[in-house]
């Protein structure tokens, strides 16, 4: 069956008619299925063929649980649809990059699997002043976290107390620790999930990685059935912090290592302005030279230029 694109989108939606008739004048036989988070506005009417739409209230914020259980609800209503051989992950932010019919099939060439990135999280928190070894990303997941709302001034503010909470987090982090999601819901607690050695090996691996991936039927069906509603991962990642970056990836790479270890849409990481770059005709090259099949973010009017001009290149009509 062809491929099926799914697409996260927020806002008021305005580029994601655009977005869908590119994907189907590239891969003229695939469908596309938007779910869209209406509480800051409307998803635009989308009366073109084999474009399914659905609107939802939830509080799908980056960094939340509900991103990644509202991806997996769009996944399974893609599957129960028109059960895709390929799922691709796309924000309402992306855009074609490359022929789609060209990319879908050397992936499916290479043997299918799935394309993005995934990275093993290894980390061992230290007492006291000194610094942890490895990558503390992996806290995110290894901890149990709690809102702190009580707190969310004080973090934002920096003032004296801020910074007594966070020399007490880090002097006790093998047991507790302190995070701010300054672009998601704020201030959390999280308590160490103490577990014998034995068990965390059992567990297996833990990875981080790109939300924006593709992968064949067999791995979407294992996805949907390892983050099924109750099951003991699913139930882990409830109650973490950002596991849009890990819950599926993990999944995927526990399976097998990605077919194209490439983000399925490329972007640029801004750390000082702590957001994704919006891509101008002047990225034009570098997203080329990515080889990934789609790039993002894109605005509608900052990017025009370039969109017209990925147009032309990928030849949508």
């Amino acid at each position: 069956m062809p491929a099926a694109y799914v697409i996260l989108s927020h806002g008021e939606g305005g580029q994601i008619p655009r977005l869908a008739r590119a994907i189907l004048s590239s891969s003229p036989d695939a469908t596309v299925f938007v779910t869209h988070d209406a509480r800051r506005g409307a998803l635009p009417s989308l009366e073109v063929e084999r474009v399914h739409s659905r609107a939802h209230g939830r509080r799908s914020d980056w960094g939340s649980w509900d991103l990644v259980a509202v991806t997996l609800e769009a996944m399974q209503w893609a599957r129960d649809t028109v059960d895709p051989d390929l799922v691709v992950v796309l924000s309402g932010q992306c855009y074609p990059a490359r022929p789609l019919l060209e990319w879908e099939s050397e992936l499916r060439a290479a043997g299918g699997g799935w394309q993005g990135t995934a990275t093993p999280l290894v980390y061992t928190p230290a007492w006291g002043r000194r610094q942890g070894s490895g990558d503390d990303n992996l806290t995110r997941y290894a901890y149990r976290w709690f809102r702190a709302r009580p707190i969310d001034g004080a973090l934002r503010a920096e003032d004296r107390s801020a910074k007594v909470m966070w020399a007490v987090a880090h002097r006790t982090e093998p047991v507790l620790s302190l995070r701010n999601v300054s672009r998601g819901r704020g201030a959390y607690v999280g308590l160490r999930r103490l577990e014998s050695p034995r068990r965390r090996r059992d567990r297996g691996a833990v990875y981080m990685g790109s939300q924006w991936l593709a992968m064949d039927r067999r791995l979407l069906a294992t996805v949907l059935e390892e983050l099924t509603e109750g099951s003991e991962l699913r139930r882990r990642y409830e109650h973490s912090i950002i596991p849009d970056e890990s819950a599926i990836q993990t999944v995927l790479a526990r399976v097998q290592p990605p077919t194209v270890s490439v983000p399925t849409s490329y972007c640029v990481w801004e750390p000082d302005k702590d957001e994704t770059r919006t891509m101008t005709v002047d990225d034009l090259a570098d997203i080329r030279a990515s080889t990934s099949p789609f790039c993002r973010k894109v605005d509608p009017d900052r990017s025009a230029e370039l969109l017209d001009a990925l147009d032309r290149s990928t030849g949508v009509a």
